[in-house]
């Protein structure tokens, strides 16, 4: 995040500066690196044709899944004031 320009302001909050709206787009692409981070791991890029994703190791096309589809059930609050875990309750980092 303080390589996209933001600055922590507390626990879990950050906040940056901007001249216009157009000096946006480094400090967005930091923030949406950050929030993505802990996803990475079972993140498997894309696939340009069936064979490629049948090809990939389905254990991780299983985890990714169960990641990414637990995440976009879950109700996201408006604002975060602690720290949380991003991976679904349970989940077992394999």
């Amino acid at each position: 995040m303080a390589g996209g320009g933001w600055a922590r302001v507390g626990d879990v909050e950050y906040a940056v500066e901007l001249e216009s709206w157009e000096s946006a787009r480094a400090p967005l692409d930091a923030a949406m690196g950050a929030g993505l981070a802990p996803y990475g791991p079972y993140w498997l890029g894309s696939f340009d044709t069936a064979e490629d994703a049948a090809a990939a190791d389905q254990e991780r096309v299983a985890a990714a899944a169960e990641v990414f589809d637990a995440w976009g059930a879950e109700s996201q609050p408006q604002w975060y004031s602690k720290a949380a875990d991003p991976l679904p309750p349970g989940f077992s980092r394999h």
